[in-house]
C-alpha cells in the first residue's frame, strides 16, 4: 500500500499533535474510571452501566476503521450494495433485542457461551469459545492492520519507521488503556471515542458536499438495490445475510453482548440494542453517501484513484488520499482522529472479551485463580499483534469483504447451536460438537470455491453464513442428537 501525502499544512506534525491529545485524553478517562475496579467491573461493569452511554460507545466500536476506509470506497465500483446488508443489519439487532438479550439476562451469564455449556455440554461451550476468538482475533487484526497502515503512511513514512513499529505501538496503547479497568472503563471510553468518530465524519461530509456541485444528485445516483439473483450482491441474500451477521456478529458474540451486560437490568440493554439498531443504519448510510460525494469529486477534478501493486483500484485508500490531500488541513486532521477513535475503539473492546471467554469457557477452574484474567488480556493482545505482522507479511487489498466472509464461516455453527437450544428440547452428544462444526465449515469452503462451476455462474455472498448454519444443522440432526436423552 502506498499513498502520496501532501506535506502542504505539515500533516505529520500536526497530526502526531492531535493524536496525542487524543490518547492522552483517552488515557486520562480510562485512568479515572478504573480506578479500584474488581472482577466484576472488568467482565459487566458489575451490572451499572447507563444504557443511552452504552449506546453512544458501541457506535465507534461497531464502525472499526474498516468501515471507515472500505464503505465508502466500496462506492465506487459497488454503489449502494453495502446498504442493503445494512437493513439485515437492522432486522437483526431486532432479532438480538427480542431473543438474545432476555435468555442472556435470565441466566445472569457473565459469558455467553455458558448458556451452550448448560444446555447442552461442556464441548459446545468450549467450542463456541473457540470460534468466536478465531474470527475475532482474525477480525480484530485486519481492521487494525488497514487502519493503522494508514495512521502510519500519514504521520511516520517520511521519518523511515518501519510499519512494525506502528503496530505494536498502537497494540501497546490499547493494552494500556484496557488493561486494568475492562467493561467498567470501556464504557466510557468508548462514548469518548464515538464523539470524535461522529465530529469527524460530520466535518468530512460537511467539506465534501460543499466542494461538490450537486451533491444531493450525486447521493441519489449510485444503485441502492441489485436484483440479478446469479450474483453476490442480490439484494435478498444481502439483507439474509446481513441478518444473520449482526444476529451472530453481535448476538453471538461475547465482545458485543458484554458491554450489553453491563447495563442495569433487560429494560436498559434492550433499549441500548434498539436504538442502536437504527442509529447504525444512518450512520452507514452517511459513510456510504460520503463514498458517493468522494466519487464525484473524483470524477469532477479527474483526480486519479490510488492503484494497487500490480494493478487494480484500491477503493480502500480512495476516500483516505482525498481527505489527506484535496480537503484541507481541518478535515484532513479529522480524518487523522475519526480513525484512530474507530480503530481504537473496535479493536479495545475486543481484549477484555477474548479474557473473558479465554478465562470462563476455556479454562479448567483450577485455573482461574493460577492465571489472572489480565494476565490473559494481554496475551491476547500479543496474539492480534502477532496476526497483524502475518498480514502485513502476505500484503492486503480491501478487507472488509475479507472480514464478511470470515464470519460466514465462523459464525455459521453458533447460530445453528443457538437454534437448536433456544427453539427446540434437542439434546446432543457435545462432545461431538466440535467434529460437526469442522465438517460444516469444510463444506461450506467446498461450496463457496466451487458455487459458480456447480450453479451456473451462482456465486456466494453474504448469505455464506446461512449456507453454513444449514450445514451445521443438517449434520447435527443426523450424526450429533442423543436420542437417550429426549
Amino acid at each position: 500500500m502506498s499513498m502520496m501525502i501532501s506535506e502542504a499544512f505539515q500533516l505529520p506534525v500536526y497530526g502526531l499533535m492531535a493524536l496525542l491529545v487524543y490518547f492522552i485524553s483517552l488515557l486520562a478517562i480510562s485512568f479515572y474510571r478504573a480506578r479500584s475496579a474488581t472482577l466484576s467491573d472488568y467482565y459487566i461493569g458489575s451490572h451499572n452501566s447507563t444504557w443511552w452511554l452504552i449506546t453512544l460507545g458501541m457506535i465507534s466500536d461497531s464502525v472499526s476503521g474498516v468501515t471507515f476506509v472500505s464503505v465508502p470506497g466500496s462506492v465506487f465500483n459497488q454503489g449502494y450494495s453495502y446498504f442493503q446488508i445494512v437493513l439485515g443489519y437492522f432486522l437483526g439487532y431486532m432479532i438480538i433485542t427480542t431473543v438474545l438479550l432476555p435468555l442472556y439476562y435470565k441466566r445472569n451469564l457473565i459469558s455467553i457461551y455458558s448458556y451452550l455449556g448448560e444446555r447442552f455440554g461442556l464441548y459446545a461451550q468450549k467450542t463456541a469459545s473457540v470460534l468466536f476468538i478465531s474470527s475475532r482475533t482474525f477480525g480484530s487484526a485486519a481492521r487494525l492492520y488497514i487502519s493503522v497502515m494508514i495512521l502510519h503512511q500519514c504521520l511516520l513514512a517520511d521519518f523511515e519507521i518501519s510499519p512494525i513499529f506502528s503496530f505494536t505501538a498502537a497494540m501497546a496503547m490499547i493494552v494500556l488503556y484496557t488493561y486494568k479497568g475492562g467493561i467498567k472503563s470501556l464504557v466510557w471510553t468508548e462514548a469518548f471515542q464515538s464523539v470524535i468518530l461522529l465530529v469527524s465524519i460530520f466535518a468530512i461530509g460537511v467539506m465534501l458536499w460543499m466542494k461538490v456541485p450537486d451533491p444531493i444528485t450525486e447521493i441519489l445516483k449510485p444503485t441502492l438495490f441489485f436484483t440479478d439473483p446469479m450474483k453476490p450482491n442480490f439484494f435478498l441474500k444481502a439483507i439474509l445475510g446481513g441478518m444473520l451477521i449482526t444476529s451472530s456478529m453481535n448476538g453471538l458474540d461475547q465482545n458485543i453482548m458484554q458491554m450489553n451486560l453491563s447495563c442495569r437490568n433487560v429494560g436498559d440493554a434492550k433499549k441500548n440494542m434498539f436504538t442502536l439498531a437504527f442509529v447504525m443504519v444512518a450512520v452507514n448510510f452517511v459513510f456510504l453517501a460520503i463514498g458517493a460525494l468522494a466519487k464525484a469529486h473524483y470524477e469532477e477534478r479527474g483526480l486519479p484513484i490510488p492503484m494497487i501493486s500490480g494493478g487494480g483500484v484500491a477503493t480502500d485508500q480512495a476516500l483516505p488520499f482525498l481527505a489527506l490531500n484535496h480537503l484541507g488541513r481541518f478535515p484532513a486532521l479529522m480524518f487523522i482522529v475519526g480513525l484512530a477513535a474507530a480503530t481504537f475503539s473496535s479493536a479495545g473492546t475486543i481484549l477484555p472479551a477474548i479474557a473473558s471467554s479465554i478465562e470462563i469457557d476455556l479454562f479448567p477452574e483450577s485455573w482461574r485463580n493460577r492465571v489472572p484474567v489480565r494476565v490473559v488480556h494481554t496475551l491476547a493482545a500479543v496474539l492480534i499483534l502477532i496476526l497483524i505482522f502475518a498480514i502485513y507479511a502476505a500484503g492486503a487489498k480491501s478487507l472488509i469483504d475479507l472480514v464478511l466472509r470470515c464470519s460466514g464461516y465462523t459464525y455459521g455453527p453458533l447460530i445453528g447451536l443457538y437454534g437448536i437450544g433456544i427453539f427446540t428440547s434437542i439434546k446432543l452428544h457435545h462432545h461431538r460438537v466440535p467434529y460437526l462444526c469442522g465438517v460444516a465449515i469444510l463444506l461450506t469452503a467446498l461450496l463457496d470455491f466451487y458455487s459458480e462451476s456447480l450453479f451456473e455462474g451462482y456465486k456466494l455472498g453474504v448469505e455464506l453464513i446461512a449456507v453454513n448454519a444449514l450445514f451445521f444443522l443438517m449434520l447435527t440432526m443426523v450424526f450429533g442428537r442423543d436420542r437417550s436423552r429426549q
